[in-house]
């Protein structure tokens, strides 16, 4: 038996790239190892279409310089130093009036307890009512957003979440299958170490009336290396049309430094599309066939739009089924995406809707950036920080009907998006809620309950209903 001395045939659209990119079809620390070195050496120049071989010793060398350089993983590559804004650079305009409307109310639900800095609320299909949401460090409980304040646990994955650094690793996301009711199936993600890496996994739950999670059914799906510790996105939402989305961020730090957003063989900087019912050679999972990228020789097939930087919260219109996300800015701008099929978002070629002071030229030259739907800026103090975020089409907020609600984590503000029902644009951006001295109020997301009604989650662990005032 021959020893690997070269890792031949890096082709993504061959299934041993998913074997090396994939700890959990192959997952020992070599594959890890190659994975993150072929990582860093795509970043250095475009990709090509041809077969990649690496030398035996370039991960080991790779590695070594990069270790050495950091205690904590992956050190950044040497850069140029960052480039000074253009001189003519002046706060822009606000391209659509913003007003505040009037007639609703942000109330705070009443629980006997607090929820330690909730990620996502998600409804079981099961008619029960209840909605269970996935907190950071690894609790996932069973609440009514009814005003009775029951809740239940459902799963407890601290254990789990040990020895995590609390600022974006730890719980990320969790889905229901479409057909819970019938196969107790539910999707998870999240982040571990010792390696650094994002974990997408399936799990069953009990048959009860009141359902719980049963952690000894987890089956690993997917786990994406991570260079360094924030930036992991990892929010996930079934589309209408029954696949698993998973939007992942560009893996860290500043700038993109290993450019990992525009590069077409990594999975860092993407919201993904995977059939989770089926599979497509070695993965547990398959690739849908009318995937952008399904029969392109040069991208991994999971991706369906690319150019994050750290997307967060997914939604699909209840009427349209589109796709909608977030993306955290870095200096300039927070944006929102309308995601279309194979689109590419720019960054970090492109920051919110400008050119990039980062990277001066595109990594896929033939492939046209898309521009955010809307974009705020920073610099006139408006926010630090985009959560999506839902298009409404509940019934109880009828002056809100098509209008994309979304907030910012570090300034407290709560906009609705007006569109234009005909063109699709924005007309306005409207005020719901601006921080109150008496309000601890960090959005981490605005999602809906089962009949399409906002709820907001907050990192001091209270949940919000959006309300028409008494």
């Amino acid at each position: 038996m021959k020893t690997p001395q070269t890792v031949r045939h890096l082709n993504v659209q061959a299934e041993l790239s998913a074997v090396v990119c994939n700890e959990s079809v192959l997952s020992d620390s070599w594959a890890l190892t190659v994975c993150m070195a072929w990582s860093m050496q795509q970043t250095l120049a475009p990709p090509m279409k041809t077969s990649l071989t690496l030398p035996w010793w370039l991960p080991a060398l790779t590695l070594a310089a990069c270790f050495a350089a950091s205690s904590h993983g992956l050190a950044v590559p040497e850069t140029q130093a960052p480039q000074p804004l253009p001189a003519a650079l002046v706060i822009p305009p606000l391209e659509i009036p913003e007003e505040p409307v009037p007639g609703l109310i942000l109330r705070q639900l009443a629980f006997d307890r607090e929820f330690d800095s909730p990620v996502m609320l998600a409804t079981l299909p099961d008619q029960s009512g209840e909605q269970v949401i996935a907190m950071q460090r690894g609790e996932f409980c069973a609440v009514r957003l009814d005003g009775s304040g029951q809740w239940r646990p459902f799963l407890d994955f601290r254990e789990k979440m040990k020895g995590i650094v609390l600022f974006e690793e730890g719980v990320h996301g969790i889905a229901f299958h479409p057909r819970f009711a019938e196969n107790r199936t539910f999707y998870l993600s999240y982040s571990q170490n010792e390696p650094r890496r994002t974990v997408i996994s399936e799990m069953r739950a009990s048959d009860a009336a009141a359902p719980v999670a049963l952690p000894e059914t987890e089956r690993v799906l997917m786990e994406v290396p991570q260079p360094l510790a924030d930036h992991w996105g990892g929010h996930i939402a079934f589309g209408p049309d029954g696949c698993l989305y998973i939007a992942l961020g560009d893996g860290g730090l500043r700038d993109d430094p290993y450019r990992l957003a525009q590069n077409p063989w990594l999975l860092h900087g993407k919201i993904l599309r995977i059939d989770v019912n089926g599979r497509t050679g070695v993965l547990p999972y398959a690739i849908p066939a009318d995937n952008p990228f399904a029969n392109d020789q040069a991208v991994r097939r999971e991706i369906f739009a690319l150019g994050f930087r750290n997307p967060w919260g997914l939604s699909f219109d209840a009427r349209s089924g589109q796709l909608w996300c977030a993306d955290v800015g870095q200096d300039l701008w927070e944006e929102i995406n309308r995601v279309e099929r194979g689109a590419n978002y720019g960054w970090s070629d492109r920051d919110g809707p400008a050119q990039s002071v980062f990277h001066a030229h595109p990594y896929l030259p033939n492939l046209a950036t898309t521009d955010p739907v809307h974009a705020y800026t920073r610099m006139r103090g408006e926010g630090i920080c985009i959560v999506g975020g839902l298009l409404y089409r509940g019934k109880k907020l009828p002056q809100l009907d098509g209008a994309f609600v979304f907030a910012d984590w570090g300034y407290g503000t709560v906009w609705a998006l007006m569109m234009d029902s005909a063109s699709g644009l924005p007309v306005s951006r409207g005020v719901l809620h601006r921080k109150e001295a008496e309000h601890k109020l960090n959005p981490t997301l605005v999602t809906s309950d089962a009949e399409g009604e906002p709820v907001l989650l907050s990192q001091e662990g209270a949940l919000y209903r959006l309300e028409p005032q008494e």
